[in-house]
């Protein structure tokens, strides 16, 4: 069913990386099955919004995740309404053109009428990548950005060890810091060497560490006197940080 849906996307509206879903098929992709970000966008998006969104589906598209990422195109007018019924389940109706995009993500397992919002900057497309990856665990692995797949689902399980636990992990991450190839890569070491830092660090400083060095890193990377080298350094780190954030549980509501 899903490549029926991918086929009748591509018919109509076109962007690499984005099935674009309306009434009829949303429900038939949309199913719990898997993680899945959602744009409900205006009919006919543009602007520098509409690049980061294809951007991200870009990206997403060419990495081996099972994330999908779907557009919806929604029209409110009386005299060419689009798509009015998933308008009006997730609470679009009283927007105007202008008041687009809004991104959802639906988590595999979650009610689907309990997705959740995306309130960053929607002209960024790191920063929704690097939102998705937190809410859903996903390994994206952007290229020269950071994570490191031979480490990123041990982050996640260092996180949710108990913290009693969590030194054995930390001795497996180093083991197989060491076996990680960096040779192709003249950054991959320290992305590597962050990884064990950020579990040493919340190992002496507490779980709490992530979330206060996630947020003095997003404020040095968004401060313009701050050399172009540094930023991108931060950014980095703060793609392997969201790694260390425990996704939010689901809300399965009723089977």
């Amino acid at each position: 069913m899903l490549a029926v849906c991918l086929w009748a996307s591509t018919t109509a509206i076109s962007d690499k990386g984005v099935i674009y879903l309306d009434d009829l098929t949303f429900d038939k992709v949309v199913d719990r099955s898997r993680d899945v970000l959602v744009r409900f966008d205006k009919e006919y998006p543009w602007g520098d919004e509409h690049d980061a969104f294809k951007e991200l589906a870009t990206t997403v598209g060419e990495s081996d995740t099972s994330l999908l990422v779907v557009g919806v195109p929604i029209s409110n007018s009386d005299t060419y309404p689009v798509n009015t019924k998933l308008s009006a389940r997730y609470g679009l109706v009283a927007l105007k053109d202008e008041g687009f995009p809004r991104y959802k993500l639906f988590k595999k397992g979650a009610d689907t009428t309990k997705p959740l919002d995306y309130t960053g900057d929607m002209k960024q497309a790191k920063e929704l990548l690097r939102w998705t990856v937190e809410q859903t665990g996903v390994f994206i692995g952007i290229k020269g950005q950071g994570q490191v797949k031979e480490l990123d689902g041990l982050a996640h399980s260092f996180m949710a060890a108990a913290p009693a636990d969590r030194k054995p992990l930390l001795k497996q991450a180093q083991a197989a810091a060491d076996a990680v190839d960096t040779s192709s890569n003249p950054d991959a070491g320290g992305y590597v060497e962050y990884y064990i830092k950020t579990m040493q660090r919340v190992l002496d400083k507490g779980d709490a560490y992530v979330q206060q060095e996630t947020k003095r890193l997003a404020k040095m990377s968004e401060d313009k006197a701050v050399a172009a080298a540094k930023r991108e350094t931060f950014a980095w780190r703060l793609n392997v940080l969201a790694s260390f954030k425990a996704p939010a549980a689901a809300d399965k509501g009723e089977l």
